[in-house]
Formats: structure tokens, sequence, C-alpha cells
């Protein structure tokens, strides 16, 4: 399509636009704001309504204190002061006071003396249109005593009351005063009660024009259901007429009227009639400004931009560089000539720069990967003809995601861009240092003059990169983990160099961080054989290549076997027995030593049912990882097998190590719900790891087992069992049950007998044996038990 075609479509398009958002602007705001003005000028009336319901029981209240606070009304309502002879008095004051002219002077309807009692002295109501006082009706009598019961007695001269209050008949406004004396110096001795009808005809003089209307009705549930909680709103009654609505707490305190004044819209319509008429004339001056903007483009601008394209066209076609577009005159056209023929100059410096930026980080300016290889194939080609080692090292941030996480970005990029500068400034003049992705450098040092040398560098980086980091105000720390492989002793690839310095790199994350490591083939075999187990170990439980075995542990007293210690072993095809020492701790960081320990758990619970059936009620303790404790499901799977088997809790003992202890209060809460349930926790390898004695006393143990580590250091000589002996001490002294590992010969298991240890273990008595040799072990053992026996006088055994 042409621009020209365009142009019209897009001017038409935009006209249209302009009318249609016009329209909608001047309904949505203009006609709007002028509903507000309405709505203003309502609220207006409204509060002078208000005012003037005010202002009357002001009036009220004025006109009823000139008879509250006569000597005359004083004596009338004074107690004790009725007699024969005042009797009449009274009727003579009330005859004088409380005539025809004083219910019309003060416009009251009804009046009413209350004694300090509440009792009814005077009351009476005034007929307007048959000028006639009479009693008040029992309406009003049932009002007098609800004000009585609801409304305070007034302590003093100065205090009164006003309000409004539905009758049968209408709205009445109500005003209490005090009955004193004149002078103010005597006590309240009753209540003055004046009362105002609110009629339709008496509001003339608050409605405004003739045209608008006030309504007072009674608050119901539809009203308080309608007003949504506001004191005062708004409802249209048609198109022309609109009401603004408010309610008045009653003498009472509680919502009593409903006030509601109608009126026309008048600011509305006459708004409309104005709209209407801009709306015609922007249409027409609308329709002129498109033709007259039709004809302006196409001669200012489309023809000029013919001409230009034109021009463009002709130095396309010839390939000529050299060819600049003529200019043609002072508009932005001629500024447009220009910077095209100022393009054509600066196209190929440009790209220069374009290829040299696609070889860089944008983040830190550093060579980025693939000029890094590019400039490592170059120093490995060039040290080729050369006995120069070129020095490879592989550089991870420590923790860098943790910064990333808790920070935020800013203050990641922030950090690589100044360990990028730190890097730099550690480095030579001819070392290459380059940023592969993420927080991973490389640094390519291009000629070591030996060992000692390299190790100096690497180990000013190491000290620059452990700087702490001013960042916006924060102060960060951080270290590296840094792998280094040696052309051409580790290898003449550039890919096989970067691999092998990775690898390097990934040994000092797994033994602790902030290291430097080289890389040889040892290292190489032993990540490899982790990666290769990890994944064997997923799938062994499935391949059924576990296996449990169980070594006996004798108790102390009867020399008899009541509790075996469930030892898993695992034998794979491929790489054959794998020791437990290598391949628990691949479980647990891994994260499959969960579904392990609940194969285990099963086998276990299998086994002693086994047992059972051949009449061995024996005790399994089985290891139990800080991993497995952390699982909420873990008291399930314990009770679920236990009922499938039909097993009780304390043929199960859990066993944990120190460094559990130390995993914090979740850990703690873990313990605490398995022993509820009957589960005996054991605290295995007592001695070597982080827990202090304190901890004997918070978490739920039941068994200690003391290292096999002590046990070896044992000797019959003076103080040879000092610390043992303490640690046995120390469990009894604690109600805990000790369990002595690792008994390897007869001197030890004496002495561990003589001290007091409850259960023995260890390869003197057992060593671990498969399910299906338990039984005849142990009835092998229980037959000949004299065997752990010493002869009399005699150190030999039997």
């Amino acid at each position: 399509m042409k621009l020209r075609k365009k142009m019209i479509i897009f001017t038409f398009v935009v006209a249209l636009l302009s009318l249609g958002v016009t329209y909608l602007l001047l309904h949505l705001i203009m006609l709007n704001r002028f509903e507000k003005l309405d709505e203003a000028a309502l609220k207006d009336s409204l509060a002078d309504t208000l005012s003037s319901y005010q202002e009357d029981l002001r009036d009220m209240k004025t006109g009823l204190l000139n008879y509250s606070l006569r000597d005359e009304t004083y004596r009338f309502v004074e107690p004790g002061s009725k007699s024969e002879g005042s009797i009449a008095a009274d009727d003579a004051f009330i005859r004088s006071t409380f005539n025809r002219t004083t219910y019309e002077v003060n416009h009251f309807d009804m009046i009413a003396l209350l004694d300090k009692s509440g009792q009814p002295l005077y009351g009476g109501i005034y007929d307007s249109s048959l000028k006639r006082i009479s009693l008040l009706t029992p309406e009003l009598q049932t009002l007098l005593r609800l004000m009585n019961s609801r409304i305070p007695a007034f302590s003093g001269a100065n205090d009164s009351k006003s309000g409004i209050v539905m009758l049968d008949k209408g709205p009445m406004l109500i005003t209490l005063t005090p009955i004193v004396n004149s002078l103010r110096d005597q006590p309240v001795i009753g209540t003055a009660i004046a009362g105002r009808m609110l009629h339709q005809e008496e509001t003339t003089h608050i409605r405004g024009e003739g045209s608008s209307s006030i309504q007072i009705t009674r608050v119901s549930s539809e009203v308080l259901a309608q007003s949504k909680g506001n004191t005062l709103w708004m409802s249209p009654v048609s198109n022309s007429m609109m009401s603004a609505h408010t309610i008045v707490d009653d003498l009472f305190g509680n919502p009593g009227v409903v006030i509601t004044l109608k009126q026309p819209r008048r600011i509305y319509e006459s708004g409309q009639e104005s709209i209407y008429s801009f709306r015609i004339s922007f249409f027409l001056i609308t329709a002129l400004s498109c033709l007259l903007s039709l004809v302006f483009v196409n001669r200012s601008i489309l023809e000029r931009m013919s001409s230009l394209i034109s021009n463009i066209r002709a130095i396309g076609s010839s390939k000529d560089l050299s060819i600049r577009i003529p200019s043609t005159g002072k508009d932005e056209f001629s500024d447009v000539e220009h910077e095209f023929n100022r393009m054509i100059d600066s196209l190929e410096q440009a790209q220069d720069e374009l290829r040299q930026q696609s070889t860089l980080d944008p983040l830190t300016q550093l060579p980025n990967r693939s000029l890094f290889f590019a400039k490592l194939n170059a120093a490995i080609a060039a040290a080729k003809d050369s006995s120069r080692q070129i020095a490879l090292v592989f550089i991870d941030l420590d923790h860098f995601k943790t910064v990333n996480d808790t920070l935020g970005h800013d203050f990641g990029d922030a950090m690589l861009k100044e360990t990028a500068f730190r890097i730099t400034q550690a480095v030579g003049q001819h070392d290459v240092v380059s940023r592969l992705g993420g927080d991973e450098f490389t640094i390519l040092l291009s000629d070591i003059p030996d060992s000692a040398a390299m190790a100096t560098q690497l180990t000013s980086i190491q000290e620059a990169l452990s700087m702490p980091h001013h960042i916006q105000g924060h102060l960060l720390y951080n270290t590296a983990s840094i792998g280094i492989s040696i052309y051409s002793q580790n290898g003449e690839d550039a890919d096989y160099l970067v691999k092998q310095a990775d690898l390097a790199m990934f040994h000092v994350k797994e033994t602790g961080r902030n290291n430097i490591f080289q890389y040889s083939e040892d290292l190489e075999k032993s990540i490899r054989r982790k990666k290769v187990l990890s994944q064997l170990l997923l799938s062994a439980a499935a391949k059924d290549e576990f296996e449990v075995h169980y070594q006996p542990i004798l108790r102390s007293t009867d020399l008899e076997v009541h509790k075996v210690e469930a030892l898993l072993r695992w034998t794979t095809p491929s790489h054959g027995p794998i020791s437990p020492v290598e391949f628990i701790p691949l479980a647990e960081t891994s994260g499959s030593i969960v579904g392990i320990g609940g194969w285990v758990l099963r086998q276990v619970c299998t086994d002693l049912q086994k047992f059972r059936e051949q009449g061995l009620f024996l005790t399994a303790a089985v290891n139990i990882s800080g991993v497995q404790l952390m699982q909420s499901g873990l008291l399930d799977l314990l009770q679920g097998l236990l009922n499938e088997f039909g097993l009780p809790a304390s043929c199960l003992e859990l066993e944990i190590t120190e460094s559990v202890l130390v995993s914090g209060d979740s850990i703690l809460q873990s313990l605490q719900q398995l022993r509820a349930h009957g589960f005996r926790i054991s605290l295995d390898d007592f001695g070597t790891g982080f827990s202090s004695l304190s901890y004997l006393r918070r978490f739920p143990v039941d068994v200690i087992k003391i290292d096999r580590s002590f046990v070896s250091e044992m000797t019959p000589a003076p103080q040879g069992d000092v610390l043992v002996k303490a640690i046995i001490e120390l469990s009894h002294n604690l109600g805990l049950c000790v369990v002595s590992e690792g008994i390897e010969l007869p001197e030890q298991f004496d002495m561990l007998r003589s001290l007091g240890s409850d259960e023995l273990q260890g390869f003197y008595i057992s060593k671990p044996v498969t399910a299906r040799e338990i039984p005849p072990l142990l009835s092998q053992e229980n037959s000949e038990n004299e065997r752990f026996l010493y002869r009399q006088g005699s150190g030999d055994m039997i």
C-alpha cells in the first residue's frame, strides 16, 4: 500500500477517532462535571436545610428558656408547695403562662413540665386549626416516659437537650431545658419540654426555588441499606430530577429520620444543550482540517519523499558509496539527506565497532567465551614450538547466588564488575581475563617461569577476590573457588584444558570452597566415580542391589544378644561392593537418602517379623540421617510399617549422629515426636562430633554409643580408661543406656564390662551377618555364651 493511501486512511481514522474520543470525553467528563455541579448545589441546599433545622431547635430552646427560668415556674414545680390555696394559684399560673398566645408566638405544638422524678405536672398540645389546647396524647405521654428513662437528668442550669422524634403524625422537633429560678442559684428541680411538628408546608423557607421539594421520613432498614453506611448520599429520581438524602439522629442519638431534598438538574440540562452545539461545530471544523491536512501532506511531504527515494535507489543500484544526495532545502527532509550522507561515511567504522563488541562481555567488557577460546588456541599454537607452559585458571565465586537472591541483581552485577576489575589488576599485561558467563571467570597465564611464580600470582588473585566489596552502602564479603590446568602437562586441547580446570574448581567447591587446586588424573577419576555412583544410587533399590546386614549387640548383665544393628551394604554389577563410608555421603548430597532410608526401614521390619516367627524377639538399631528427620512423613512411614508387619515401636531404635543435634529446632521437634510415639533414640559415635553436654539434657536421647576410637585407645595401664569411664558414669547419671562399639580384643571386652557398659558390640562378639544367618548364630551364641566368661583364676578365654 502506498504511503499516500496510508496517509488518507490515517487522516480519516484520526478524524473519526477524534470525533469519537471528543464525543466520549464530552459525555464522560463534561456531562459528568455538570452532574457533579448539580450534586454540589443539591448538597448545599441540603446543608441549608440542616442548618435551618438546627436554627429551629435553637429558637425553640430560646423560647422555652423564657418559661423554664421563671420563678413562677420554679414554684409551680417545687415539691411540697401544693396546698389548697396553692392549687388555685397553680391553675392561674397555667392559664396565664401556657395559653394560646404562648403556643402561637413560639410556634410550639406541645409543652410539658416534669418534676425531678420525671412525672408530668403539666402537659398540653395545641391544635392550630381549632385554636385549642388539649391534654397530651397517649403517644406523647409514652414519649415523655421514654425521655425520662433514656435521657440523664440535668445537673446544671446551663444543660439542655434538643433533637427530633418521629410520631405517627410526622416528625417533631423537641427541646428540653432544666427548670431553675431566675437567679439560677437554686438546684434543678425539673425539666421543661417543648415540641414543634414539622409539617410539609412549614419547610418552604428552606426549599429554595419553587421547583425544589423536601421530604422527611422515618429511618427504615431499606434506607440504611441504601445509604451503605454514608450519612449523605445521592440518588436519581428521573432524567430531569435528582435527590439528596441525609440521616439525622433523633433525640436519643439513634438514626431517626431521613431528610430528602429533590430539585431539577438545571446545570446538567444546560450542559447537554451546550455540548450538542459544540459537537456540530467540532464536526465541521474537523472535516475542513482533514481536507487541508491532506493537501499539505501531499505537497510538502509526499512529493519530497518521492524525490528522496529516487536518489537513494540511484545510489543503491550503482553501489558507489561516493555518491551523495544533493540537498534541496532547509527543512527536515534536508536533514534526512544530510544524515544519510553521514551514515554512508560512518558505515564501515560502525561495522568494525560491531565486530569488536560481538567479542566482549556486555557487563564487564572482558573477552567473552568465543574470544577467550580464540586467544587460548592462539597461545597453545605459539607454545607448541617452545618449552613455555600455559596455565588456565578457572574461577567461580562462592555463594554468589545468595547475593542475587537476597540483595538483587543490581548488587550482583556490581560485584561482577568489581571482580573483573580486581582480576585484571592482579594479572600480568599479556595475560587474558575472560568472563565465560554467570559468576565464572577464566585467566590465561600465557608465560609461567616456574611453579613458585604461578603460586605467588594465584595467591595475589585469591587475596584480591577475598577483599570486601563496598556496594550501595553495603559491605559484602566473598571468596572464590579456583581450579587450574597446565599446558601441556594436563593436555594440549583448549576445550580439554577448560574442562580440566572446571573439574579442579568443582573439587574445591566440594571440599569447602575458598581454595586453589590443580587438576590431576586421580581427581578426574574420583569426580567421575562420584557422579557415576550418585546416578547408580537412584536405581539401586529398584535393582535389588542393597542388602541389610546385622551385627549382634550383647547385653552386659547376662551376655545375651537382645539387639542387632542394621548395616546397609551395596554391591553393584559394574563396581562391585561399595563401602557405606563412600556411598552414604553421596546419597545425602544427592537427596536419594530419603528413598534408600525408606527401603532400609521396610527391609528391617520384614526381617524382624521373620525373626519373631522363629522365636527371636530382637530390637533393631537403624541409622536415620538428618535429611530423613527433616521429612514430615517419617513418622507416618514408621507407623505404617509397624502396622503392616505387626511390630511394636519398641522394636526399633533410631540411631542419629552428633552432627544432627546441631541442625536446629526442627530436628528437636522431630525427635520429640518420634520418642512420644514409643521409638527409642540412640546417639551414635558419641564424642567425635560437635555436640556439647548440654545437648544430652536438651534432646530426647535414650542410648549413648561410645565411638570405637575411644575403645581402641583403652589400655590396662592406670588412667587408660579414664575417658570411657567418665562417659559411662555421666550417661548413667543422666539415665541413659551405654553401648560400647568397636570391641575387637578380649581385654577391651572385660574392661568395658567392668566399667559398667550396658551393651557391647564389635568384631570380637560377631561380625555383621545377613538376616538368614542371625537365627543359627544366636542359637550358637546362647548355647556357648561361656566363651565370654573367664576361667576362675585365669586370664585365658574358654
